[in-house]
Order: structure tokens, then C-alpha cells, then sequence
């Protein structure tokens, strides 16, 4: 469910922040997850790594993570999903999964932009929670950790790999004490592209969109983040801490076309 709160001017048009026993979604990118939290602590979660397998295991990933926090279903106040850009395939697994369950049981649909949820995946995840590799075993955690930026308020430009020389991206201010602040809306494009548009200086890159082309990233002046930092996770989605409530019926995913100069 959402808070009554005002929406902080910063954030996207919608949303607010995020309270009450949540179930959220996410599978726009290589890993899928599920998670389960109480007014934004997550109690339990699942990672989907298996290639071909996220859409036949993320219902059974709800039916763990519930049975885990010892959370009834019918105590589940609201489902969130991972609104994109992403994957074609992936975002629409969490969307029609998300969309599916809040019908069935009659509750709020909440989305909240995946490049978002990426953005924050370090402190979702914290420095001692494991991100699974993408191509090992389904379970709760794996070889990957991440390091936790902590003190001033600092940029993070995420971008997901589009594929064929393209990103989606999305640039944030984070830390500092403060609410987190929407810096460059999401965009389709090249990185040549992203980087004309002159991002903020001291941007720290990440996501595997900022890996696939971390030289011309780097040669710009930038610093990129190693995996597995920008990956979006049902935890991100809970630690952003806003999001919109959307029509359960209609509402679709976030599909971006490229980013045109000028626009």
C-alpha cells in the first residue's frame, strides 16, 4: 500500500512512498527475484537465475518467500512490480505476474521503474547480502557482494544493456540524508548519446549497460561500478520506497524508445 505522505517534488509524477506488507516483483533484467517486506524491511526473498526458467519459478518464489516471513497471503496489502525498461520477455513476466495476483485478491498494483530499483541495489541488498551469478542455482544468495557508498550525497547513472549498441538509462542523486532525487528521466539511446547529454560530474556508472561499454564510459571522465551493482532486485524496488499505484487492467510496462537529441 502507499502512505498518505506528499509526494516529494522530486520523484516521478504518482508516487509515494511505500507501507504495509508489500510482495514485490522484478525480472526486467538476467536475474529475477521476488521479495516480501513490512513497511520497507524486506523479511525474505528469492533469486530466479536459471536462464529460461523466471516465469515458471517466480510464483512458486511468491508461494517461498510468503512461507518464509511466516506473511499469509491474505496478509499481503499490495503487489509492486518492476515497471522497466528491461528485457521485452523479462519486464512482462513480473507484469503479468503482478497484475495476475493484485486481480486475484483484489489489491493496489504498485510500479516503480527498474532503473530505479538498480540504482539503489547495494544498500537493498547491504554489504554482507549476496547477489547470486546469473547463470548458477536458484536459491538465496551466491558469490557476488557489493560495496555500500556511504557519506555525501552522491550521482549514480544506471544503465541496462538494450542490446545492438543501445542502453535504457536513468541518472539519480542518492545519500546525503536526504530523499532520493530524479536527475535524467529514463531514456532510450546510444552511450554516445547518454554521454552528450552531459551527465552530472562525479557520476558513478553501473549496470551491465555501463559494463558492456565501460572503455567509452571510462574515457570520458567517468568511474563504472563492477557487477553487481545497478542490478535491479525485488529488494531495490522496496529500498527506492516509493511508487505509483497503476489500473490492475490496464496498465503496461515501461517499453522506451531510443533517447532523439533535443527531445
Amino acid at each position: 500500500m502507499l502512505d498518505s505522505a506528499e509526494r516529494p517534488g522530486s520523484l516521478p509524477a504518482g508516487e509515494a512512498p511505500l507501507a504495509g506488507v508489500v510482495l514485490a516483483l522484478e525480472t526486467s533484467g538476467r536475474i529475477g527475484s521476488a521479495a516480501v517486506a513490512r513497511d520497507g524491511t524486506v523479511l525474505a526473498r528469492r533469486f530466479l537465475t536459471t536462464p529460461g526458467r523466471t516465469a515458471s519459478r517466480l510464483i512458486p518464489a511468491v508461494d517461498e518467500v510468503l512461507q518464509e516471513a511466516g506473511v499469509p497471503l491474505t496478509a499481503v496489502e499490495a503487489v509492486l512490480a518492476g515497471a522497466g525498461p528491461g528485457s521485452f520477455t523479462g519486464v512482462r513476466i513480473a507484469a503479468s505476474s503482478a497484475k495476475g495476483l493484485a486481480s486475484a485478491l483484489d489489491l493496489p498494483l504498485l510500479v516503480a521503474s527498474s532503473l530505479a530499483a538498480a540504482a539503489v541495489s547495494a544498500e537493498a541488498l547491504g554489504p554482507l547480502q549476496e547477489l547470486p551469478d546469473p547463470w548458477i542455482a536458484d536459491g538465496p544468495g551466491g558469490p557476488w557482494a557489493m560495496e555500500v557508498l556511504e557519506g555525501d550525497r552522491h550521482v549514480r547513472y544506471v544503465l541496462f544493456d538494450a542490446r545492438r549498441g543501445r542502453v535504457y538509462g536513468a541518472c539519480y542523486a542518492l545519500g546525503g540524508g536526504r530523499l532520493p532525487e530524479v536527475l535524467v528521466e529514463p531514456h532510450g539511446g546510444t552511450v554516445v548519446e547518454t554521454l552528450n547529454r552531459r551527465p552530472p560530474m562525479g557520476a558513478l556508472f553501473m549496470g551491465d549497460g555501463a559494463l558492456a561499454h565501460e572503455a567509452l564510459i571510462r574515457a570520458a571522465g567517468f568511474t563504472v561500478q563492477p557487477a553487481p551493482a545497478g542490478v535491479a532486485t525485488a529488494d531495490g524496488l522496496i529500498r527506492w520506497g516509493f511508487a505509483a499505484e497503476v489500473d490492475r487492467r490496464s496498465w503496461e510496462p515501461q517499453y522506451l524508445r531510443p533517447w532523439t537529441p533535443g527531445a
